[in-house]
């Protein structure tokens, strides 16, 4: 997570920015989200937009070698297309700052992330961290709530001294509880202070009954980084009233950019062979009521 932060306050000012959520390939519209639009093309276009501005982002800050890019210059992770990604542009169509939201259904310590941290590579720590992940794990199923890592974080530099980087942040919390609560973990780097900024915003360093797990240097990102635990429950109550608003703002007004779903694409996919069809042969009786049951 790449961030520099403004000082701590959020103002009403907009920045004349416009909000983008995408869906994890494979999810099913429902009645969550009033602004729901279904494509291919613009979601593999958002998607490829979105791994290219991580990518030249972190490639800036030294996180990344080009040798970590693809030949066009794209940040792609296996995560990608399971996760939510909230995205900012500004208006005149540039993007200027992502966040990912990734589910885990049926979570355990093996299916995180984290347990393939360097923290969790180190004999002293790895007892603890599991340990963590697995209390948070047992929270959220106690709360009928999502188990999530939240990560992918990137703020254009021109906007890194803007509310807009505090903002990002603040939507995963709405968006958190949007998709029925969360607890969460997520890693943060300790470069631009922007660790200690999150835990202002409301996250705390993960540890249990009172014993901190250490920040830890990741060779991936070459930077030192710190385990995070999350909760949409508790932003800092400073922020409580945005992010309610912010939730509102989601599920009433924020456009929600999908893959279409496998029923959409039969039936489009049904439709042209029908029409191929008609025009080939003519209708028939046989293709007609083929087409009324579709």
């Amino acid at each position: 997570m790449m961030l520099a932060f403004p000082a701590l306050s959020v103002s009403p000012e907009r920045h004349n920015c416009r909000l983008t959520l995408v869906a994890p390939l494979g999810w099913q519209p429902d009645d969550r989200f009033r602004c729901i639009a279904e494509g291919s093309g613009e979601y593999h276009d958002i998607l490829a937009n979105v791994q290219r501005f991580r990518g030249q982002a972190y490639l800036a800050d030294g996180a990344l070698r080009p040798a970590d890019l693809t030949p066009d210059g794209l940040h792609k992770q296996h995560l990608d297309q399971k996760s939510w990604h909230l995205i900012t542009h500004d208006c005149s169509g540039s993007l200027v700052s992502c966040a990912r939201y990734y589910p885990i259904a049926n979570a355990t310590f093996d299916s995180t992330t984290v347990s393939r941290s360097a923290l969790a590579r180190s004999v002293e720590w790895r007892p603890l961290l599991r340990s963590v992940v697995e209390e948070s794990i047992r929270t959220a199923t106690m709360r009928a709530a999502n188990f999530a890592e939240l990560g992918g974080w990137c703020v254009a530099p021109a906007w890194r001294n803007t509310s807009q980087a505090l903002r990002s942040v603040l939507y995963m919390y709405a968006l958190g509880e949007v998709l029925g609560g969360t607890v969460g973990l997520s890693t943060a780097t300790t470069r631009h202070a922007s660790s200690s900024i999150l835990q202002r915003l409301g996250a705390r360093k993960a540890g249990l009954h009172g014993e901190e797990l250490p920040s830890y240097f990741d060779p991936m990102f070459e930077c030192e980084m710190e385990l995070l635990q999350f909760d949409s429950l508790s932003p800092a109550p400073k922020y409580a009233t945005q992010v309610r608003n912010f939730r509102e703002e989601i599920v009433n007004d924020m456009r929600v950019v999908c893959y279409p779903s496998a029923a959409a694409v039969c039936a489009h996919s049904l439709s042209g062979l029908l029409n191929a069809l008609r025009i080939g042969a003519g209708p028939s009786v046989e293709v007609n009521a083929l087409a009324h049951r579709i």
